[in-house]
């Protein structure tokens, strides 16, 4: 099967949230590897395969009596809310709109054909004319206990190798007559396949070189790899991954900033020019704006060497949320001297005595207490309360830079004129 395009792996990105300029000159290396972290990232590689490679021969068995489709199942609070308003309207899940969307829902799909006790299946296009993908299930394995691994051999299958495939479909349905050898078929859009390719090809290289699975006489041509459990990205990684997008117009490798605001970047001076008449909004809103210079704590005074979780709409598991607590660990400046946007709440009931404040990618968080800066604290909490604040008066979103290791000077009275995307 042919490669991804540009334009197909832009499209797969973006289903993930993670947005690149449609124009992007990005080089493709580039492209292919912000692919790749993001593909990994959607397995949890970092969490669950810390250090590959990966020798399925040297895991347990996923106990028999754990379902593996309920192993796999992977999801966070906002599609939880999603699917809630879906089945209270009525609605199913659109396929076919979403290609990570249908990469999930096809390998829940497998998960329930291997606990019904069918270990290959073909996924082919729905009209049954252009791709397929042959697999069989070799093992599922136990990673850890909330972790199945599917390991197994598979191959893409186009016109150009069409008879060998439908030879390997034979050889099975003789193989395994004693088992259910009823072809299982599951539908995959061209463009999901060659997702899920690439998917196989990233964790094929992440499996030992010492395993060697056995193969049936039809599959000299297959290749060894696994599927882990697919979900959506974290808050975390969706800020991470659209970060240096390049020029904010085309794409491409930028050179300056806005001189203004720095909030935007370009590759030269046409893109900017070409650009003004849709920055001067966020541009000028800034211009004449109150910053107030704050200092934070990473940890709540009388919380230290505590645990703490910090919960949002795209968190999916509470143990990746759970972390120690250092006050001595000032967070790493991944903006420089740019501006970036933070979110700023407060909790809910009683008087307020911090301010919690985070960027999109969680690369700084902390909190603003009040009795270290009780005037400015003050502001805050009249802005996050006033016309300008929203969301009931807990919260707000605001510019800020980061000035010292542990200082941010945030511009409090300009709502930002910008999307906002979390």
């Amino acid at each position: 099967m042919e490669a991804l395009t540009r334009q197909e792996t832009l499209t797969i990105l973006a289903s993930m949230g993670v947005e690149l300029p449609s124009a992007t000159k990005m080089p493709d290396d580039a492209l292919q590897k912000r692919l790749r972290q993001a593909l990994n990232s959607a397995q949890y590689i970092s969490n669950v395969l810390s250090n590959p490679p990966l020798d399925p021969a040297a895991l347990s068995a996923w106990p028999s009596g754990r379902s593996v489709y309920d192993g796999v199942r992977r999801g966070n609070f906002e599609e939880a809310m999603q699917n809630y308003q879906r089945k209270l309207q009525g609605k199913d899940v659109e396929l076919y709109k979403n290609p990570m969307m249908d990469a999930r829902q096809t390998l829940m799909g497998i998960t329930q054909w291997w606990d019904q006790g069918h270990k290959w299946m073909v996924l082919q296009d729905p009209a049954a004319e252009q791709c397929a993908i042959n697999i069989r299930l070799l093992s599922v394995r136990e990673l850890d206990k909330e972790t199945p691994v599917l390991v197994l051999l598979y191959q893409s299958v186009t016109q150009a190798n069409v008879a060998e495939g439908l030879a390997w479909l034979r050889a099975m349905q003789d193989r395994h007559a004693d088992s259910p050898g009823y072809l299982v078929n599951i539908k995959a859009t061209p463009l999901e396949q060659k997702l899920l390719l690439r998917l196989l090809a990233i964790n094929g290289k992440l499996l030992s070189h010492t395993y060697k699975p056995k193969r049936e006489p039809a599959e000299r041509n297959f290749k060894a790899s696994f599927f882990l459990p697919l979900g959506p990205l974290s808050f975390e990684d969706i800020g991470r991954l659209n970060s240096d997008p390049g020029c904010v117009l085309c794409g491409q490798k930028t050179t300056s900033r806005c001189s203004q605001c720095q909030s935007v970047a370009y590759c030269g001076a046409d893109c900017q020019k070409t650009d003004w008449p849709h920055h001067k909004r966020v541009c000028r809103s800034l211009h004449g704006g109150a910053w107030r210079t704050v200092r934070f704590v990473t940890v709540v005074p009388g919380t230290e060497g505590m645990y703490a979780a910090a919960l949002n709409k795209y968190a999916s598991e509470l143990r990746d949320a759970i972390r120690p607590q250092d006050p001595a660990a000032a967070p790493p400046n991944v903006h420089g001297a740019r501006l970036f946007l933070v979110k700023l709440q407060v909790s809910l009931g009683g008087t307020p005595t911090s301010i919690m404040v985070y960027d999109r990618q969680r690369s700084v968080q902390g909190y603003f207490m009040r009795r270290d800066s009780p005037e400015v604290f003050g502001e805050m909490l009249q802005e996050m309360q006033g016309p300008r604040g929203g969301y009931g008066g807990v919260k707000m979103f605001r510019w800020a830079k980061r000035v010292s290791d542990w200082e941010l000077s945030v511009c409090l009275d300009r709502e930002p004129q910008t999307e906002i995307k979390w």
